[in-house]
This record gives structure tokens, sequence and C-alpha cells, in this order.
């Protein structure tokens, strides 16, 4: 019933573009890929040739996420089971993949009508990891693109169909304070979640993606000594550890709008492990964090989706 293994990739469109080209080796350690067909900056975390894709477009949107699955058969049985849910699942044309750097790919969209493509066999031929400064590297392989938070209008929907359709299992539920609503934690492989949902009335839109690092030196050294921590007004959580996934990262918007979660030591559930979904009720008085993650932005702008 699970075809997809991991979070393969993230696309989106924005007029600052080119800003990542310095920005992200500069602040997260990040290499440069290979430029995409239309000059898109790819940002290259591990051996795969890119993990985010950055294209020149007029505003900041959404433009697809890939989610991976491990074989051309995984994809086959997944495009039955999409077009039976609705989803309208495309097989794209030998152009469309090679733009992507995989072999086989399906576009689709969720139960928003958001950008979704799934795909095998990802290309990883262009350079090996050697990154622009002392860095020791992102956690990837088996767990896939570090994750992806969307804001939606019903969170329900949404965990209900991406089970449903994709297979992914819940890890955690968070119970918010108004105006939040119910926040989801979806998980595909060991990683707590590849893809979250905050529920936040009439609004949809990507959030964060989150990168995850080896070393804790590197979230330090990227926080305070490269962005300037609590006085970096681009700063949306400061340094702190979430209880949930038990992450210590920090939250920063980039040039394209959407916000990156920069971060160390998640966590991580064996498939074997039977672990039913822990609810956290935020509104009784239980802290979503063990410490840290002061927001440092007025509560309208830290709930802002980015555009889809």
């Amino acid at each position: 019933m699970q075809e997809i293994a991991k979070l393969g990739y993230v696309g989106v469109q924005s007029p600052a573009y080119e800003q990542w080209r310095t920005w992200a080796p500069e602040a997260f350690g990040c290499m440069l890929g290979p430029d995409g067909d239309d000059g898109a900056v790819r940002i290259k975390i591990d051996d795969a040739d890119y993990r985010l894709s950055i294209h020149p477009g007029d505003e900041h949107r959404l433009a697809y996420v890939g989610w991976e699955v491990l074989s051309h058969r995984d994809l086959d049985t997944l495009v039955t089971r999409l077009d039976k849910a609705g989803a309208n699942p495309q097989v794209a044309g030998r152009e469309l993949a090679d733009s992507r750097g995989v072999l086989d790919l399906v576009t689709f969209q969720d139960c928003f009508g958001q950008p979704y493509e799934a795909f095998c066999y990802q290309a990883s031929g262009y350079k090996d990891w050697d990154p622009p400064r002392p860095h020791q590297g992102f956690v990837t392989g088996d767990q896939g693109l570090g994750h992806v938070v969307f804001v939606v209008p019903d969170a329900r929907k949404a965990v209900d169909w991406h089970i449903d359709v994709l297979g992914f299992r819940p890890s955690d539920i968070i119970k918010l304070r108004e105006p939040l609503g119910d926040m989801w934690f979806l998980r595909a492989n060991p990683r707590h979640h590849s893809v979250a949902f905050l529920e936040i009335p009439e609004l949809l839109g990507l959030h964060h993606v989150y990168l995850e690092c080896n070393s804790l030196d590197d979230v330090g050294y990227s926080y305070y000594d490269v962005l300037g921590g609590d006085q970096n007004p681009d700063m949306l959580m400061k340094l702190g550890r979430h209880i949930g996934d038990q992450t210590v990262s920090y939250y920063i918007r980039t040039p394209a709008g959407f916000f990156i979660e920069y971060g160390w030591d998640g966590l991580a559930i064996p498939e074997t492990e039977a672990r039913s979904p822990r609810f956290i009720d935020v509104r009784k008085g239980k802290r979503p964090e063990m410490w840290g993650h002061e927001f440092t932005m007025q509560p309208n702008e830290t709930v802002r989706p980015y555009k889809r």
C-alpha cells in the first residue's frame, strides 16, 4: 500500500532565484548542483544532483514537491491508486523527466490541488559531496530530503488523503492555541516526519523545508557566526529543541519567501517499533518545545504561508 519511500526534492519559483547561488552555500554550507534548463539554481546536499530547485519567476510560488518511490513497478502501482483517488496523475514525457534529473516521473495533485510529483531513479552523477566550507554533511539516504510542512485550511482532510492515497503513517498530533488549529506529522520512513500540516482557516501553501545536519556544530556555526543569530531580521524562530521530533534547530526566511528549518538530531522511529501517534495539547499548558524556539516575528507573519 505504501509506495512513497521518502521526500526527494522541492521546486519553487522566485524573482530572487539568483541570490541562492551565494546565499545557500554561505548560510548552510550547501553545494550548487547543475543549473536547470531554465537557469534554475539547484542546491545539492548529498549524492543526488540536487534537492532544492529555485526557478526564475515573477513571484514566489511553489512549483512542485517530488516524492521518491524505489522502482518503476512501485510507480505504476501508485499511478493506479492516484487515478482512483482523482489526483489526475500524468506520466511525464522524456523532456520533463530529464529536466528533473530522473528516469521516470508522474505529476499529480494533492487534495488541495498542490503540485506533487512521484519519481524513481534520480540522477547522482554531477559531483561528489564537496561543501564550500568545512561541513559534516546532511542526513538523507533512506530518510530522503528532510521534511516539508504546509499550511492548510483543513488538517484532517490533508492527513486522511495522505494516509489513504500515499500511505503515510501519523507520528504526532499537536493541538495548538488559536488562531492555529491542529498540526499533524506524517512519516514514510524512520524519519519522524516527511510531511506535516498546520491548520490555519482559509490559508494554503508551503511553509518550510527542513535540512538536517550530521553535526550540531554546523547548526551552531550557521546560526551564530554566519546568520547573526537572534539579531537576523529574517529569523522566524530562535535556536531551540522540539518535544515532538526532538530536533535542535532554527527557522529562517529564505530569499524565495518560504522558510528553512536548519537542524540536527531529529528523532528516527524504527519501522519495527509499534508507536501510536502522540497527542500534545498545547492549549492546556503542554510545551511544544523542550527549550528555546522563541518566535521573533509577529503572529500573522509566523503563519503566513508561501503562495502555491
